[in-house]
């Protein structure tokens, strides 16, 4: 079939390399005025959005914005290498972070194509916005879907960015601070891994259709492996403020992936299972929305 899991992969695949070869054809022809570094940064953002736009157009023509999934795992491997390349400051500890930004990238980006269907299959969030506003679903389509996810990754991202230029200044030395953030960051990726594996092994025995995942990393967090995603990007502020002249400010960058998944993801997962499954309500209050620990007291 020409809607094949592997024929899908493979254009999405295409997709993305089309993608990622404009921007590297466009980059020289980029002109920004200032400082080197922060020049580099804005084009690397810049060419974030106009990749972002290109998918759009192509969830367009196939008509299965799930063509942009990926990209919340694939972009920060890209903008990371690139500016790592870019910027010139190969360093240790710089290098180390942008393999821990390609692992976490890599094993979701997997885990994604393990979950894709193909073609023909679209995530039932984008599924739910086209037929509850379809006159309004273009706008939800590209700012919504497309261009939201895209501009809270690049914020999330600008900790790595400002570490990556840090760190080959002279004088630097990593502080106990920096192998902590490293540590978070693994047992973040840790966390999401576990996650993701306990609930694909829960799902795919038969008889647990229509039942609650509530073993594992599940028992007391309602999405674990969201807690990993925003333990993740919180590791990834830490790093960057392990640098003396770091800025605090940018604790505001991970707190924007808290925020989407606090107030998007969650409420649109749980009313989802909410619908589905009976069991769901009494599950809701016995866990936490996130902290794998620490379980809710229940009313006597």
């Amino acid at each position: 079939m020409i809607f094949s899991k592997l024929r899908s992969i493979i254009a999405v695949l295409i997709i993305y390399v089309a993608a990622f070869i404009g921007c590297f054809v466009l980059y020289p022809y980029l002109d920004i005025p200032g400082d080197p570094g922060q020049a580099i940064l804005i084009k690397v953002l810049l060419l974030d959005v106009l990749a972002t736009v290109f998918i759009f157009i192509m969830s367009c023509i196939f008509k299965n914005s799930s063509i942009y999934d990926p990209y919340w795992s694939v972009a920060p491997i890209v903008m990371s290498i690139s500016f790592l390349y870019l910027s010139d400051n190969f360093n240790t500890w710089s290098i180390i972070l942008v393999i821990l930004i390609c692992v976490w990238g890599l094993r979701l980006t997997i885990n994604w194509a393990s979950r894709f269907n193909n073609l023909r299959h679209q995530d039932w969030r984008y599924t739910h916005f086209k037929n509850k506003f379809p006159k309004l679903y273009p706008l939800l389509n590209f700012f919504g879907i497309h261009l939201m996810p895209t501009i809270v990754v690049a914020v999330a991202m600008i900790p790595a960015f400002n570490f990556i230029g840090d760190v080959t200044k002279a004088g630097y030395e990593p502080s106990f601070m920096t192998i902590i953030a490293y540590l978070v960051i693994v047992i973040a990726i840790l966390i999401e891994a576990i996650s993701d594996l306990q609930m694909t092994m829960f799902k795919r025995i038969p008889s647990n259709t229509g039942l609650v995942m509530t073993q594992g990393l599940w028992k007391n967090s309602r999405h674990p492996n969201y807690f990993g995603e925003i333990l993740f990007w919180f590791g990834v502020f830490l790093v960057h403020f392990s640098v003396r002249n770091a800025n605090p400010l940018l604790v505001f960058c991970p707190l924007v992936v808290f925020v989407l998944f606090q107030f998007v993801s969650i409420p649109m997962m749980d009313k989802r299972q909410l619908n589905s499954k009976p069991s769901f309500k009494e599950y809701m209050e016995s866990t936490n929305p996130l902290l794998p620990i620490f379980p809710p007291k229940k009313d006597k």
